[in-house]
């Protein structure tokens, strides 16, 4: 029998978490007789069948078999003698159902069908999905990493990623009617997740609610119709060439107080927040007279320029220009459209995959030719690797996902085989680095920290902050607001308030540094503008 194990390494206490089935009439059968061999073992070598958690529903059962008969009547005599009517918490310590009995899944029932726009093959189907949650709650926990940023700031099992599959549990399951999977009541439930795919890295059976609420809004909106907001923010790349074709101008009008009172009311994109710049020259623009300068390389590497980086920070793609140039490297920046990030996160499938489409059509030829794909954004990047392949089967898609990279990733590659070739001036400030929730749970902080510890004497601090609240829209959404604050405030604000100037805050996310800046004044810089700076 296959199992997930986890543990609380500082007590040695190990988790073992068998991966059955309990729909079928096998697996309830192995899950008891997996039961009675443990407690046997147990009591073999006089242990505590309960461990910290207590004896309650799940365990109760075996009282009579771990503290012997004599010492089980005592405690029904007591149950009799303070409880008689049997009122109070009844079935637990004495008297409790077996094992097999009152389980949350019905035995041998079926779940309801629903057709998919993502593929769920790997995880065995939609239903399969929301059932990987086993129920372990290590969602609820507060005091480090990022899953799950609602629950650390609400303390309420429904903002949990075990609330929201049980929830959606209840209507695959036929315990609530089907038509509840396109209700409001499930929406409510499902508004606080911000998709971090913290659960994905950090969930020991490594539930993936991101790409659940994608089909869910997919669903939802299909039934109950689109948001203006939603659309909006959907077409943000559209938005933001026109705003870069007007600006400067665009940029006054957005930031006028009446303006943001106007979006706050009628659009509710609250008026606390500052939309971001547009820039009056484009990183594509920047790019093009730039590239008749340089000069042709015999390495050569593919700059996904994403819409942010283009339309409001060209810093951070001028930055990644010089820095990949001075490690002997031409830069081809390709023709693309949106990444389709905005997109999924609203549930508009459809116009995801379109984007996506064109993306693989255009990039596939240069991969064929031996070039990496790199790019600075990690949600926009990495829906290449973890969401292409779920909206599009077609071969050509995996081959592209297997050759993108964050720039962090592939300048780390680099340096390891002994190809890059870069002089940095020593550092002259320390740096605390907040990392992006999809890169903490799709690659993990190392490529940024090795990075960074290129430039020589650097003094690096990552900070266990979790999720900064920004997440893409979800901060600018005026219902949002506080809750999106209080996930910043909770570790990362602290933590950059707490240094000097002496230290440069450093994030990869464009979020994660609309957010820094909002919440605390502090610019945070991107990894690559930091090593440009360092450039001899």
């Amino acid at each position: 029998t296959e199992a997930c194990y986890y543990a609380h390494a500082s007590v040695g206490c190990l988790h073992v978490r068998p991966l059955l089935n309990l729909k079928s009439k096998d697996d309830l059968a192995r899950m008891q007789s997996l039961a009675d061999h443990v407690s046997d073992l147990v009591l073999k070598y006089g242990g505590a069948f309960s461990g910290e958690h207590g004896d309650g529903l799940a365990r109760s059962c075996f009282n009579e078999k771990m503290f012997g008969p004599k010492l089980y009547q005592a405690f029904k005599e007591i149950k009799r003698a303070f409880d008689p009517k049997n009122i109070l918490n009844p079935g637990k310590i004495v008297d409790a159902q077996s094992l097999t009995e009152n389980l949350r899944v019905i035995p041998q029932g079926k779940s309801q069908s629903l057709p998919t726009f993502l593929d769920f093959s790997k995880e065995g189907g939609f239903d399969a999905a929301i059932e990987i949650c086993n129920g372990n709650g290590v969602c609820r926990k507060k005091d480090s990493g990022t899953m799950c940023p609602s629950y650390m700031v609400t303390s309420e099992e429904e903002h949990s990623t075990r609330g929201r599959a049980n929830a959606l549990r209840a209507v695959i399951s036929g315990k609530l009617d089907k038509k509840e999977f396109t209700s409001k009541a499930l929406y409510d439930v499902l508004d606080l997740c911000i998709a971090c795919k913290g659960c994905k890295g950090e969930c020991p059976t490594n539930v993936d609610m991101a790409k659940i609420k994608y089909e869910f809004l997919y669903h939802y909106h299909k039934e109950n119709g689109l948001p203006l907001r939603d659309r909006l923010f959907g077409n943000i790349e559209s938005l933001n060439r026109l705003g870069c074709a007007l600006a400067p101008v665009s940029n006054w009008f957005v930031g006028a107080p009446p303006v943001r009172w106007l979006l706050d009311i009628f659009f509710g994109i609250s008026n606390y927040r500052q939309l971001p710049h547009f820039a009056h020259q484009t990183f594509t623009d920047w790019f093009r007279q730039h590239k008749r300068s340089s000069s042709k390389r015999e390495n050569k590497v593919v700059l996904f320029n994403d819409c942010f980086m283009t339309y409001n920070t060209p810093e951070v793609g001028i930055a990644t220009t010089k820095l990949l140039e001075a490690a002997g490297y031409e830069v081809i920046l390709p023709e693309k459209r949106c990444c389709g990030r905005p997109f999924l996160s609203k549930g508009m499938l459809d116009e995801a995959k379109t984007r996506a489409e064109f993306n693989v059509e255009k990039l596939f030829p240069l991969v064929e030719q031996g070039y990496k794909i790199v790019g600075v954004e990690p949600s926009c990047i990495l829906t290449f690797r973890d969401e292409y392949p779920d909206m599009i089967n077609d071969a050509r898609v995996q081959t592209v996902a297997e050759n993108t990279l964050l720039v962090d990733e592939f300048m780390l590659s680099e340096n390891e085989q002994n190809n890059l070739n870069l002089n940095l001036k020593s550092a002259k400030s320390r740096f605390l680095l907040h990392g992006h929730c999809h890169m903490k749970a799709l690659v993990g902080m190392n490529p940024t920290l090795s990075l960074l510890k290129m430039i020589p004497n650097a003094e690096i601090e990552v900070v266990d902050s979790g999720c900064c609240g920004m997440a893409g829209s979800f901060g600018f959404e005026k219902e949002h607001y506080e809750i999106s604050m209080a996930m910043g405030r909770r570790k990362l604000f602290r933590a950059v308030e707490s240094r000097n100037d002496d230290w440069q805050i450093v994030a990869p996310g464009v979020s994660c540094r609309q957010q820094i800046e909002h919440g605390t004044a502090r610019k945070a810089k991107h990894p690559v503008e930091v090593l440009a700076e360092h450039l001899e």
